[in-house]
């Protein structure tokens, strides 16, 4: 048996859920006694409190929406909350950003689910309430002579397809670095020539590191890192041709970057609809796709990169 080989390979595929990744790498850890490498396979497998998350989980900036109704069956669906209207006791700032803090067998879950309107993660019986309460009484203007029934805040699926990318990319480097120092490692407890201080030096190289380290297939392990998220919109479209991305999607990138900026009036502070759509498309054509993203790079593993342009994810 060959736990840290298994482990690489399953990480570099995309046939293994990333919760059974975790399950696997948290054998290793155990066995070679990796105590930071343990709390953080625990924290992804069961969740993260309040928001002590990693970067890579947010905050991300979000829309809000709500459904209203008024007199005379009046009522309008999906309709933008302007979260920075609202008084000081929701706390506006940190209403129009969020932090995922599911574990990972919950992010897969949901992106199982029905994605064509986005995922929502839905205000509480007691907030709407609350809106309603200081609207009625005029402390802040919304929409006039109606009421909130229901305001969520809308999460991008590409987000959390990045997150899992992120974790099974941290896990990969993780294990390729174990593998450089033994390739034995963690395949029984006891002596190991990675000792515990080593493991755990390796872990926060790996796993803490502020660069994404991004496995392009399973038969060539090689690595590029991401010290910085590109700058400018030429930068990105480098970075992703570099990475394998194919000139005929770069093209309709920068078209759907145009289009957003153009609809939003000035500069883009998150992806526009045209943009998710196009994550959408290349998280589609699967991390084999050679012939129609490039080299087989990971869908996940552009839209990390995408997404740093724009301020998100880490």
């Amino acid at each position: 048996m060959a736990l840290l080989q298994d482990l690489i390979r399953d990480a570099a595929g995309e046939e293994s859920s990333t919760a059974s990744l975790l399950r696997q790498a948290r054998i290793v850890a155990t066995r070679l006694r990796i105590s930071d490498a343990l709390n953080w396979i625990d924290r992804e497998l069961t969740g993260y409190p309040d928001e002590d998350v990693p970067a890579y989980r947010g905050p991300f900036p979000v829309h809000t929406l709500g459904n209203f109704a008024g007199p005379f069956g009046s009522g309008m669906s999906n309709a933008p909350v302007a979260v920075s209207m609202l008084p000081e006791i929701f706390n506006p700032s940190r209403l129009g950003k969020t932090s995922i803090n599911s574990s990972v067998s919950e992010i897969e879950d949901l992106l199982k689910g029905d994605l064509r309107n986005g995922l929502g993660a839905p205000w509480t019986a007691d907030m709407v309430a609350q809106f309603n309460f200081y609207h009625t009484r005029g402390d802040f203007t919304m929409y006039e002579g109606m009421g909130a029934t229901r305001i969520w805040r809308q999460l991008s699926p590409s987000l959390l397809h990045a997150i899992l990318d992120a974790v099974r990319t941290r896990i990969l480097d993780f294990a390729l670095q174990l593998e450089a120092e033994n390739p034995e490692a963690g395949e029984k407890a006891g002596e190991s020539l990675v000792t515990p201080e080593k493991g755990n030096e390796i872990f926060h190289t790996v796993i803490n590191s502020p660069g994404a380290n991004v496995a392009l297939n399973s038969s060539n392990f090689t690595q590029n890192s991401y010290a910085s998220p590109p700058k400018t919109e030429g930068e990105l479209v480098d970075r992703l041709r570099h990475a394998g991305v194919n000139e005929e999607l770069l093209t309709s990138l920068t078209v759907a970057i145009s289009e957003d900026r153009a609809e939003a009036g000035g500069e883009l502070a998150e992806p526009g609809p045209r943009v998710q759509g196009w994550l959408g498309r290349v998280l589609a054509l699967g991390a084999r796709s050679s012939e129609a993203v490039g080299t087989g790079v990971a869908g996940g593993v552009v839209t990390q990169l995408v997404l740093s342009y724009f301020g998100l994810g880490g």
